[in-house]
């Protein structure tokens, strides 16, 4: 079950502990349990143990597609969801901080230019980006977090759930794969289709 994401304030993003107790939260009730959250689910060497698919009677069939549907369902209405909410505060908070940049920028632009030879004080009332880039560098370093997180989390859905992987655009994805590439084309198609 996803973690219910905060009303996303631009002062939130200023004092980000909330946010970080927020991801700490979601991930431990989404990624961190999901090998027990798929228990139920066969794993491919359940499937395997079955046989081909022309030798399953039509309760196994209807059985593996039962749970096929089942692993589906949870791995997009719980982690898929989990993932896009995080992924929410991460793009919001980017923008946040890239607008008040950009603000900045424009407001020390029409300010007039003195030369540092008649005034060496000027600079000190200079605007600086010192809270916006504080912003930018703990999305980057939760980024990192949340790439690590999920490379696990779907190395474990594509071992407990047959064909998880093949509704993506690009076809069958890996458990694992370069920065993510297993769980992303996967993600990317299920969120361009909401």
């Amino acid at each position: 079950m996803p973690a219910e994401k905060p009303a996303l304030t631009p002062e939130l993003c200023y004092s980000a502990e909330s946010l970080r107790r927020f991801l700490l939260l979601s991930r431990s009730l989404t990624d961190d349990t999901i090998s027990g959250d798929l228990n139920s689910i066969p794993t491919l060497k359940e499937s395997k143990i079955l046989g081909s698919g022309s030798s399953w009677t039509k309760p196994e069939r209807e059985k593996i597609g039962s749970r096929r549907r089942s692993c589906k369902g949870f791995v997009y209405s719980s982690v898929f969801e989990s993932w896009k909410s995080r992924d929410e505060i991460f793009e919001y908070c980017e923008q946040v901080a890239n607008d008040r940049k950009s603000e900045i920028s424009a407001t020390a632009a029409k300010k007039p230019k003195v030369d540092p030879r008649l005034d060496p004080y000027e600079a000190r009332d200079l605007p600086t980006y010192s809270k916006e880039e504080e912003i930018l560098s703990w999305v980057r370093v939760e980024r990192g977090v949340e790439d690590i997180v999920r490379d696990r989390s779907w190395s474990i859905i594509c071992e407990r759930c047959i064909d998880i992987g093949a509704d993506s655009v690009s076809g069958p994805t890996t458990a694992m794969g370069d920065n993510g590439s297993g769980w992303k084309p996967a993600y990317v198609a299920w969120r361009n289709s909401k």
